[in-house]
């Protein structure tokens, strides 16, 4: 066995393994040779935010909240290499932004830290990142880049790790970090008419001639991306009129047809996005997940034992923001907190989370026009809390519980903290309502969207869960199904626009479908429908068909959805970040257990493992 180390898949994931790999390897004060192959169909650091893509395909991070570069915050003294985030990258770059909202050039205004960037710059700094971790590496560390996507792994019998990759060539590696991210699945059967999904854009829609009716099977940010496409991407204008926007079309527009499973919009981002400290929560804390699990003896029901303390503490944060608008400070005995926000709801008005949460509330299913004006309403409304920000909304401030407590939702799923029929109705419903409430498009976007309603280019006409029939010409019938008068239409083309999870047992990926073939990975859920990803265990090893995990493999990211929780983030800066922790806690281990390891930290340098509590 040698000192080796293969990352598969160098994106945003594997950068953030390399970096930790050439810290801690810089760190050491007993060096020994250590040799690092990057395998990447590209090799180049940007995974899936391509270069290539077009400006109007936006981030859903803000420019201040991307980092590369690891903090004392999650990898305490362990940080040997300092670097820019993304907002001071563009900004040294000299890089603005246009009049347009999303054209980033060396004209326009000052980039600030609460504007979203196109997708592609953050694949230019993600290269440029792997460049300078590469370009730092200690002479001990090797480093070479394979740009093949990797098709085999086979154990070897010396107990190294063969690695095959598409080109022919064979990588002997006694470790492996899998951090291939979303993994296309296999293709159903082509039906004509269906467009295969969202991506790549504007590619895919080529075939979508001006005119012609597309329907839009989902209302989230691939929808969004979808509408940019068909509009700013096809020589149309959004101008301002106004309080609101009015579109100018360009004539090569199609018909857009939205619909999705609830019928229900997601909420926008606040107008100008800024977060402030992190929330302390009051009871939806590690010590009541404890006294659940203790109580249960084992794994937990998302609906019946976790959201009510949810809902509890988006009622706090609701009454805190108000508290905060003037000036004071709510004050709650810590002895039944609950009462204490019944009694100031008698007094002051309710707050209901549970409506807040699911968003669909006054939904008509009259007819189509019912339905279409409640969802421009809705939509209209909540922009309006939108442009009052967190600290001047406390709809939006209770609502980003959802997002500021993401590591306790972690703490309660990851490894099996769900019973498997309640990991099923979490992922099947309550990750979607989430999705909807706080990781909902750029304000800008549904300001757009109205403004197509508007002028006639969208429609919202067919309420919850529609069907599509496929026709004898090639055409699909979307119909609607829980309207009182129902509505029917005629479509050129159909498009689901979804991202799906990657699939372990229906993987397109040659490597993942060898993996799985051989017993060396398995479903996390194999008698779920809902739950395709790998098991892994606590280490982050692939579990496989044996149930013995895989010592020498380590997965990372969005494969490992199901298993664990939220895994498609990039790294913050100037918090602790579990991307990042994960990273380093897994090089960690993975360098230590190559042979004759050497200690990897200079003496007296400390390690922070897991997210530091916080005292209130």
């Amino acid at each position: 066995m040698n000192r080796s180390v293969a990352v598969i898949g160098v994106g945003s994931r594997g950068v953030g393994v390399l970096e930790r790999i050439v810290s801690l390897s810089r760190l050491t004060d007993r060096p020994a040779p250590l040799r690092v192959e990057l395998i990447d169909p590209r090799c180049d650091g940007a995974g899936v935010h391509a270069t290539d893509q077009p400006d109007y395909l936006l981030l859903n991070t803000t420019a201040g909240a991307v980092s590369l570069f690891p903090d004392h915050h999650t990898v305490g003294d362990a940080v040997s290499l300092a670097g820019p985030s993304l907002l001071e990258w563009v900004t040294d770059r000299g890089l603005r932004l246009g009049e347009d909202g999303f054209t980033v050039s060396h004209t326009g205004r000052p980039i600030r830290s609460t504007d979203f960037l196109p997708r592609r710059v953050l694949g230019e700094y993600l290269g440029w990142v792997l460049d300078e971790v590469i370009a730092a590496a200690p002479p001990h560390v090797t480093i070479t880049r394979h740009a093949s996507a990797a098709v085999d792994l086979t154990p070897a019998a010396d107990g190294d790790l063969e690695v095959t990759l598409a080109d022919g060539e064979v990588v002997r590696v006694a470790q492996a970090f899998l951090t291939t991210g979303y993994t296309a699945n296999a293709d159903r059967t082509p039906k004509p008419g269906m467009l295969p999904g969202p991506y790549p854009l504007p590619g895919v829609l080529d075939c979508v001639a001006p005119g012609q009716a597309l329907a839009i099977g989902g209302l989230g940010l691939s929808a969004m991306d979808v509408m940019s496409a068909c509009t700013v991407g096809r020589g149309g204008r959004f101008v301002p009129d106004g309080d609101r926007l009015r579109y100018v079309p360009s004539g090569r527009e199609p018909k857009l047809l939205f619909s999705s499973r609830t019928g229900v919009p997601c909420r926008a981002r606040t107008k100008v996005v800024e977060f402030g400290p992190k929330y302390q929560p009051l009871v939806f804390t590690e010590a009541a997940i404890d006294a659940l699990r203790a109580e249960r003896g084992g794994p937990l029901d998302m609906v019946k034992d976790v959201l009510p303390l949810v809902f509890t503490e988006m009622r706090i944060a609701h009454r805190r923001r108000l508290a905060a608008m003037a000036g004071t400070e709510l004050r709650l005995p810590h002895e039944d907190i609950p009462a204490a926000l019944d009694e100031l709801d008698r007094k002051h008005g309710a707050f209901d989370p549970i409506a807040a949460f699911d968003g669909s509330t006054g939904m008509p299913l009259d007819d189509r026009a019912a339905y279409q004006d409640w969802f421009a309403d809705v939509v209209a409304a909540d922009l309006a809390e939108g442009r009052r920000g967190l600290t001047g909304s406390p709809v939006k401030s209770a609502l980003d519980i959802l997002r500021d407590q993401r590591d306790m939702f972690r703490y309660v799923c990851d490894f099996g903290g769900l019973t498997p029929e309640s990991l099923d109705e979490f992922t099947a419903s309550v990750v979607p309502a989430i999705n909807r409430a706080v990781v909902g498009p750029q304000f800008e976007r549904h300001e757009e969207l109205l403004a197509l309603i508007a002028a006639g280019i969208a429609e919202v006409p067919f309420g919850p869960s529609p069907v599509a029939t496929p026709q004898p010409d090639g055409r699909w019938r979307i119909a609607s199904t829980m309207l009182a008068t129902p509505h029917t239409r005629d479509v050129d083309w159909v498009l689901p626009a979804q991202t799906p999870l990657p699939a372990v047992a229906a993987s397109a990926d040659s490597l993942l479908v060898s993996l799985h073939r051989k017993g060396l990975i398995r479903r996390f859920r194999p008698d779920s429908a809902l739950v395709p990803g790998v098991d892994v265990d606590a280490d982050q090893h692939p579990v496989g068909a044996d149930g013995r995990p895989e010592r020498r493999i380590r997965v990372l990211g969005p494969l490992c959805e199901g298993a664990t929780f939220y895994n498609n983030l990039v790294p913050s800066p100037g918090m602790w970040s579990r991307p990042v922790a994960d990273a380093h806690r897994c090089v960690v281990a993975a360098l230590a257990d190559l042979p004759a390891a050497e200690p990897l930290l200079t003496a007296g340098t400390t390690l922070l493992t897991t997210a530091p509590e916080v005292t209130t």
